[in-house]
Parts: C-alpha cells; structure tokens; sequence
C-alpha cells in the first residue's frame, strides 16, 4: 500500500519529463520548419525578382517604329517594375503574396508573348516593306536614269533636227540669177526705151530669173522689188512687208509668181515720177518669199 504511493509521484515526474521532451521535439522541428519554410520564401522571392529583371530586360530590347505599340510596352515595363518593387518589399510574413505575385507574373508572361508575337509580327511586316522600298527606289533609279537617257536623247535629237531643219531651209531658199536693171524713158509713141539721164526716167525695168530648186515646196512665190536712192529713199513706195528676219521694209514693186522649181523668169516695171529723180547711183534690191535675194545698182547722170 505505502510502497504504490511512493511510486505514484515518480510516475507523474517521469510523465511531465516525458511530454517536455516531446515539447522541446516538437518545438525544435516547428522551428526548423519555420526556418526552412522562411529560406524558400526568401529563395521565391529572389527569384520572382530575377525573372521579372529578366522580363523588364526583354521589354527594353524590344524596338518597334508603331507609335500605339511602342506606348503599350512602355505602359507593361511601368507595370513589371511596380510589381518587382512590390516583391522587393514584400515582409516575410506575406506567404500568400508569393503566390499571388506568381500568378502574375504568369499572367505577364502571356501577355508578353501575345505582345512580342505582335511586335514580331509588325517587324516583319517592317522589313518586307522595306524590302519592297528598296526594289522600288532601285526601279525607280533605273527609270530615273533611262529618263536622263531619254531626255538627253530627246535633246541630241531636236538638236539634230534643228541642224536638218535649218540645211533643209537653206537648201530651199529660192537663188536667183543676176539681177538686171535698167532706167527707161516713154517716147511719143508710148514705147518705153531705156535711158542713162535722169531727167527723162519714167520707170524702172528689173528682170532675173528663179533658179530651179527642187526641195522648196512649189506653189505662188511672193516676190518685192525695192529702188532706193542715194539717200535710201524708197522711190515709187507701194507698201510695206515684213520679211522672215523680222525686219520691215517698205517696197516698190510686188508680184506673186507661180513656181514648179524649175527656173522661172522674173520682170518688174516700176513707174516713176521724173521730178522724184535726180542724178546719182540707185540701189535695186530683190527678195523671195520674204528672203533676201540679190542686189544691183543703176547710175543716171
């Protein structure tokens, strides 16, 4: 009976001993798990970090000329570094935060992908039209320069013409042959016949031929006759007529002559007035279809 009573207190001891033990057991690996589980934590976080840096890199690295895409990765950057920064000052204590911030950046991830597909896309659209630029300019170089061919063609050729043009006109100017001129006088009778006193001059006689030339065009010839005076006075003026050269002159005498380019004789008789004449040397000029043809003097006493 005393002896189960004595035992009794050693029992609770050895029991109290016991459930300290397992306490300090259960404590020892509550705390070892804490620590690990604080490690881990640490380790996530690190490493959410690094892959976000990793993903702001990407972001940086990405270069696209589109105004509204470049605005939209400028926005995402903004939003991964406020999500690192958020990590970075996470407290330990915030496990569920991990595994918020994990599903973000998760989410991050596919938007990222559905956006440099985008960006990878427009970059090759980029590069095709650049190509396509590149073909153009170089057609367009090449049109460029066969128009600088063209064009420098062109102008050998108009110059070309022009040379023709003008062989071409001078080989249709109508020659003449000499001219012949002569003062008369009109007797009695009414005949004229010539005269060398300029006091019985009623008239100019002035005759030449049309030399054939068969590259005019044939057809009506306009032809003037113009008798100037010592003083270059226009004697027995009709008119007046301006030639090829753009100078006028005031004529004596026109006739409109129908020529087949063969040779063609030519007479003018210009009616003076004796009291217009007086004695010295007479210039006689001709001109064909408004070009100069020839010349010759009369000299009356």
């Amino acid at each position: 009976m005393s002896t189960r009573n004595s035992l009794k207190p050693n029992g609770y001891k050895y029991l109290i001993g016991v459930l300290v033990l397992l306490l300090i057991i259960y404590s020892f690996r509550l705390n070892s798990n804490y620590q690990k589980l604080e490690d881990a934590f640490s380790e996530q976080k690190i490493e959410l970090q690094a892959e976000l840096d990793e993903i702001i890199e990407d972001y940086k690295n990405v270069s696209v000329k589109n105004k509204e895409i470049n605005k939209r990765l400028i926005r995402e950057i903004n939003k991964i570094i406020d999500l690192r920064d958020s990590i970075k000052s996470l407290e330990k204590s915030n496990y569920n935060l991990i595994v918020k911030y994990s599903r973000q950046i998760v989410k991050l991830e596919r938007e990222n992908r559905r956006l440099f597909i985008q960006v990878d896309s427009l970059n090759k659209q980029n590069y095709a039209l650049l190509q396509e630029n590149i073909i153009v300019k170089e057609q367009l170089n090449k049109n460029t320069k066969s128009q600088k061919t063209l064009v420098a063609k062109n102008k050998s050729l108009i110059s070309k013409q022009k040379k023709l043009k003008a062989k071409v006109d001078i080989a249709g100017i109508i020659k003449t042959s000499s001219i012949r001129a002569i003062a008369m006088k009109e007797r009695s009778s009414g005949k004229l016949t010539s005269t060398s006193r300029s006091s019985r001059a009623d008239a100019f006689k002035v005759n030449f031929d049309l030399l054939a030339n068969p590259v005019t065009d044939p057809g009506r010839k306009e032809i003037l006759i113009q008798i100037l005076d010592q003083n270059k006075n226009v004697i027995a003026a009709k008119g007046n007529k301006k030639l090829k050269n753009n100078a006028t002159i005031v004529f004596s005498d026109e006739i409109k002559a129908d020529y087949d380019n063969n040779q063609l004789g030519i007479v003018s008789l210009v009616l003076v007035n004796r009291d217009d004449i007086n004695k010295g040397r007479y210039t006689i000029n001709t001109f064909v279809d408004g070009i100069f043809s020839g010349t010759t003097t009369v000299k009356l006493r």
